[in-house]
């Protein structure tokens, strides 16, 4: 688990909060980050805790902490803490755009190999999951669920590890 970023997410909303006059964090809220994070964890059957585990808990925590603050305050802490809300829609969005490029690449490849145009383009989930954890997602799972990935045009194979695209 990332001490380092919950500490500085600690350190961060006890300035604001002090510097505001909201409601003050506490040492709970760490607590029920970790709580949160290994829970996370466990719903996904691991039994060590991922970053995106931890990013998840603090989004949860975060957004709770500042739906109860006043509405004013509310709002500088969204801006404030905006990083942190926002995790999981943005690795959709950079899963998505990784993905795109895998089947342009493949695209690219199959039209000068055999020319023509192409119905399907297939994708190795092994190449999609490789370029994701470079951006250090290691869970790729939920986003062959997501809205996102179906509405363009995507289809998961799991007995051949193949990510399909209807052209």
């Amino acid at each position: 688990m990332d001490q380092d970023k919950v500490a500085q997410l600690y350190a961060q909303l006890r300035r604001e909060s002090m510097a505001t006059g909201s409601v003050p964090i506490t040492v709970r809220h760490i607590e029920s980050i970790i709580r949160l994070a290994e829970a996370h964890a466990k719903m996904h059957l691991r039994e060590f805790v991922l970053d995106e585990d931890v990013n998840m808990a603090i989004r949860i925590v975060l957004e709770s902490f500042i739906d109860t603050q006043k509405y004013a305050v509310m709002r500088n802490m969204r801006k404030a803490f905006g990083r942190y809300l926002t995790y999981r829609r943005d690795n959709d969005e950079l899963l998505l755009f990784i993905l795109k490029q895998l089947v342009q690449d493949q695209l690219v490849y199959q039209r000068s190999r055999f020319g023509g145009e192409l119905d399907v383009v297939e994708v190795q989930e092994s190449d999609f999951v490789d370029r994701a954890k470079q951006i250090n997602v290691h869970n790729v799972v939920s986003f062959y669920d997501s809205p996102m990935f179906k509405t363009n045009r995507f289809i998961y194979e799991h007995k051949r590890r193949l990510i399909v695209q209807t052209v």
